[in-house]
């Protein structure tokens, strides 16, 4: 799984960089058939919010994008919230794929055959 870090304007600090990529690879553990995910930090520069930091992280599986943000004080928190709700997101997925009614191939010479009632009567050649 490729993983690509970035910062809208502001500059990642590599620390940083290196906690995301540790956290958010733990995603992979619950389902591992992810092709890239995309983490991208950026600031408020509004001194009366308190969670200045934005994270918003777009995971791409095949056929399917999940997308989870979070803000918080510092960026190793928006990281650790964006990461509960990933997770929760990757769970429901994978619950939904697991779950999901699959349909039973019907072997060919079946195929025609009316079912037998329960209180028909069995024949000799029927039991051969």
């Amino acid at each position: 799984m490729r993983i690509t870090v970035k910062g809208k304007n502001l500059d990642v600090p590599e620390h940083v960089r290196d906690e995301a990529i540790a956290k958010l690879s733990r995603v992979r553990r619950l389902f591992d058939r992810f092709i890239d995910m995309e983490v991208v930090f950026s600031e408020e520069n509004n001194p009366r919010i308190e969670d200045r930091v934005h994270c918003e992280v777009v995971l791409h599986a095949k056929g399917k994008y999940l997308r989870a943000s979070a803000a918080a004080p510092d960026p190793l928190t928006a990281i650790d919230r964006v990461e509960a709700k990933l997770s929760r997101q990757v769970r429901k997925l994978k619950t939904q794929l697991v779950t999901r009614p699959r349909r039973q191939a019907v072997p060919p010479e079946l195929v025609g055959v009316a079912p037998m009632a329960a209180d028909e009567p069995l024949e000799d050649d029927e039991l051969v």
